[in-house]
């Protein structure tokens, strides 16, 4: 096995498909807000990574009717994931309504949120293990870098600190952790996503998303980019980021993404200019070329 994938881990765990349902609850972000920031994270562009959602002025239990029937024959269980933007920030009893309306059908197996680490209280965290007595639930923190330069190049707001705090609350009340990295941030070196894979299993964290920098238009990094202020990595040094990454994890993590879909439109660079799957196979021919696997070097942990 070349790695922990995702969807061999769901068959394994639900005996069949398990498919995901983006949902975009009209949440806002404390980095667009002014409480942590304005303007959001550099590379942020409008939807807050929502492109594949539909729009919020849509219902939510329309939005998850809408997308069981697209998937009408292909899955009988289902992810309602909250994809964009912050899906924490907001009461809690706001929040208690907004989920509840995405649980309307008992063949949603899998709560997901997407959300960032400094908008976890601790009566949050109550509310979404809460959830845990019907069904599973999984909670996503967008990291990106362990990087502290890097984090405030990004402004991403928040620190590696709130980060690891965050996790380590949602873990003691047993809910699952999902972390997103982009592997390929020109201002990270090797050893930045060797230490980010060591930090994670020491957390064992759950799952892993791994994304590339893409750069949309009207973002701050988009006008860096334009102005030859940044320069993306190419395709082969993302591919070997990907696997030194890979290789130093702990085999138990589960890699939800190794490489994830731009934008549609309005991108100046995303993926190469290639599909994502055309990415996810060059990965894994080159880890096969390499005689590598997840966890290979994961060695560092007294175990």
């Amino acid at each position: 096995m070349l790695y922990n994938k995702l969807s061999d881990y769901l068959k394994k765990r639900y005996g069949e498909r398990v498919q995901r349902l983006p949902i975009n609850a009209g949440f806002t972000c404390p980095n667009k807000t002014g409480v942590r920031g304005t303007g959001g994270c550099i590379y942020c562009e409008e939807t807050g990574s929502g492109f594949a959602s539909l729009s919020p002025k849509t219902p939510i239990n329309e939005q998850i009717k809408f997308m069981i029937e697209r998937y009408k024959g292909k899955a009988d269980k289902f992810m309602a994931y909250f994809q964009s933007n912050t899906n924490t920030y907001a009461p809690v009893h706001v929040l208690k309504k907004i989920y509840d309306s995405a649980l309307i059908d008992e063949r949603i197996v899998i709560l997901d949120i997407s959300t960032r680490p400094d908008t976890v209280e601790e009566e949050k965290l109550d509310l979404i293990a809460s959830y845990k007595e019907k069904l599973d639930v999984y909670l996503e923190f967008g990291l990106q870098s362990v990087n502290y330069k890097t984090l405030k190049i990004l402004k991403r707001g928040h620190t590696l600190a709130e980060f690891i705090d965050a996790v380590n609350r949602a873990k003691k009340r047993e809910i699952e952790i999902i972390v997103h990295m982009i592997i390929d941030l020109p201002w990270d070196n090797k050893e930045d996503i060797i230490e980010g894979a060591k930090i994670l299993s020491s957390l064992k964290v759950d799952g892993v998303k791994l994304h590339s920098l893409y750069i949309a238009e009207n973002t701050v990094l988009g006008e860096m980019y334009k102005k030859g202020e940044v320069k993306p990595l190419s395709l082969d040094e993302f591919i070997d980021r990907n696997i030194l990454f890979l290789e130093y994890l702990s085999p138990d993590i589960v890699i939800h993404r190794l490489a994830a879909d731009p934008p549609k439109t309005g991108v100046l660079h995303g993926n190469w200019d290639m599909s994502k799957i055309k990415i996810i196979n060059y990965i894994e021919k080159e880890m096969r070329n390499r005689n590598t696997f997840q966890g290979r070097l994961f060695n560092y942990l007294n175990r």
